[in-house]
């Protein structure tokens, strides 16, 4: 039986009659958790990182969730007379995803591996998961089912997936229209605006991804436009379009006049004020959903999730954004919220807000000037492309800024945690049908950066102040302790998820060479992609030379260290384990 971990214990109610069930919150699972120890490993974020990584673990860390063995050998195997035309090989190749073989990866989300939603069509996931047409009511575990099995993805993707720079752009777009996973209702449709609304668009054009999030049925339901009438238009959404989606909160310009609002050499307003915000809310109003409304499911009708344009709803008068106007049409009722999107989207505001979003997402907190102008610049040259976002993204990453910058930005807890999975290897299946997938979920819970779990529509932050609490970082190091020891059955009978012990005799084959330092030097290079200095190597290698689990101090750490057996009171493959997290502690794992 599939856990019921999505918490619920804040849900909104909707107005729309047995729209879901609500259930109380169940209680956590309580998996095992390792024994907290101390390894003297340096983590004052004031002190400046001492160790610089090589350029590709720079450029896999900061496009990719982090080097793995394999993708290492895949791009020293790519074309190229060095490393840097080797990643510009690899560059090409990530912004061309649907030419990458990902077969592997889709196979672990489909219901050989419990995942039974994620092919499902947008109406199929309203009318089975958020109100069934016969008006049944329907199991909280299956209402909410879809959001659970779009986490779980996220990690396996994350993990596996070889469209590693489709998963980070998936990331920053779902954070940009972010959708707070916890808001009644948009359980069951996450599916639809993660698959055809996201992810269809993340290397696309940015005009459609606005215009399709309009349509979603997440967030009309998260924003409250699905029920947004003529008669009391709702900003809400409006406002969010214009100050997290498209111009951004520096181009606000409060509660000017329109008509003092300064105009560019093309004529177009610089920036918005308080009577656009209200104007677009005039604009948005009709647009909704099949369902929003009680009379979807009165007199026989049955309630689809689709758009629905309600014309019943919608404010004909003439509305002014940014000093121009735009007129209803009978023929093309939609066309005058369309002919605002456009407006929009075009606007150098825009593509500039959203330049500096993604330089700040792949480069630093503080981007070049010059590299947020190259990008700006492609992508309001290239507005109306398909491939808009592809071509933004291909002048940030052939960047000098992206290429040689380093340390200006910290993983975010997802972000270090994936990267650790795709350096352990990690093998759990995160079968939703599974009760153990529930532990990662609430273990991780405890990072503050589960996805899709922001509450407000402003996304995660996306600046290294916001991560280097106490907290969130003691909650990250103790998940990924955890998986670095984790059995399926927790008891020790089956073989470990993750394959440090098999990666170590690959690495050093001779036996020999297991000593403490040649391991931590191994398991630090391969990792960092740099050797260690010598605080931290003296450090992990006194703890890793230590002959007795419960007293970590001592040993010869130059004496090799027997890895064919895990029994007390030394547990050296335990021991390896826990060494091999700590790495994943460091400051250095930190950066990015």
């Amino acid at each position: 039986m599939a856990i019921d971990f999505v918490p619920h214990h804040k849900k909104q109610q909707r107005h729309v009659p047995g729209y879901g069930q609500q259930k109380k919150l169940t209680n956590r699972p309580q998996p095992m958790s390792p024994k907290k120890r101390t390894f003297g490993v340096d983590n004052n974020r004031n002190k400046a990182a001492t160790t610089t990584p090589d350029l590709l673990h720079r450029v896999l860390t900061k496009m990719a969730f982090g080097p793995s063995d394999e993708l290492v050998n895949h791009v020293n195997q790519l074309p190229g007379a060095n490393t840097q035309a080797k990643i510009m090989a690899y560059i090409n190749e990530q912004l061309n995803p649907d030419l990458i073989n990902d077969s592997a990866c889709n196979q672990m989300l489909t219901s050989a591996n419990g995942f039974t939603t994620l092919n499902k069509s947008r109406q199929q996931l309203f009318q089975e998961h958020a109100r069934r047409p016969d008006g049944v009511d329907i199991p909280w575990p299956k209402f909410v089912r879809p959001i659970q099995e779009v986490i779980y993805a996220a990690f396996i993707r994350g993990i596996h997936s070889k469209r590693q720079l489709l998963e980070m752009m998936a990331d920053f777009w779902h954070n940009h229209f972010n959708i707070y996973s916890d808001a009644y209702g948009v359980q069951p449709m996450f599916v639809h605006y993660d698959r055809d609304v996201i992810r269809a668009n993340a290397l696309g054009n940015f005009r459609q991804m606005l215009y399709q999030v309009t349509r979603s049925t997440c967030m009309l339901i998260y924003l409250n436009n699905g029920s947004n009438e003529q008669s009391a238009p709702n900003e809400n959404y409006a406002r969010e379009v214009m100050e997290l989606h498209t111009l951004g909160a520096e181009n606000y310009l409060g509660h000017m006049n329109w008509q003092d609002v300064p105009s560019d050499s093309q004529g177009r307003r610089v920036g918005y004020v308080e009577e656009d915000v209200m104007e677009m809310a005039r604009a948005l109003t009709g647009w909704s959903f099949s369902g929003a409304d009680w009379w979807d499911y009165q007199n026989g009708n049955i309630a689809t999730g689709l758009f629905q344009y309600r014309d019943g709803w919608h404010d004909k008068g003439a509305k002014r954004v940014l000093g121009e106007y735009f007129d209803y049409s009978a023929a093309q009722p939609q066309s005058d919220l369309n002919q605002i999107l456009d407006l929009l989207a075009e606007h150098p505001g825009t593509n500039r807000f959203l330049a500096e979003k993604l330089c700040r997402r792949f480069i630093a907190d503080e981007p070049p000037t010059d590299v947020v102008d190259a990008v700006a610049t492609t992508l309001h040259n290239h507005w109306q492309s398909p491939d808009q976002i592809k071509l933004a993204m291909q002048t940030l990453l052939t960047s000098d800024a992206f290429l040689n910058t380093w340390g200006d930005k910290v993983k975010r807890p997802f972000e270090r945690t994936i990267s650790a999975m795709r350096q352990l290897q990690y093998s759990f299946p995160f079968n939703p049908e599974e009760e153990i997938s529930g532990w990662h979920f609430w273990v991780f819970l405890d990072t503050g950066h589960l996805p899709f779990s922001w509450a407000a529509p402003n996304g995660y932050p996306d600046v290294k102040s916001h991560w280097l609490g106490a907290s969130s970082m003691m909650a990250t190091w103790t998940f990924t302790q955890w998986i670095a020891h984790f059995h399926e059955d927790n008891d020790g009978e089956k073989p470990i998820l993750n394959s440090v012990v098999a990666d170590t005799f690959v690495g050093l084959p001779n036996a020999n060479e297991h000593s403490a330092y040649k391991l931590v030097d191994f398991w630090y290079q391969k990792i960092i992609g740099a050797p260690p200095n010598t605080e931290t190597r003296d450090h992990l290698a006194q703890f890793m030379a230590s002959t007795d689990r419960d007293d970590p101090i001592g040993g010869d750490a130059n004496a090799p260290i027997d890895l064919n057996t895990n029994v007390w009171p030394s547990y050296n493959q335990d021991r390896l384990y826990a060494m091999v997290s700590c790495i994943f502690f460091t400051p250095e794992f930190m950066d990015r």
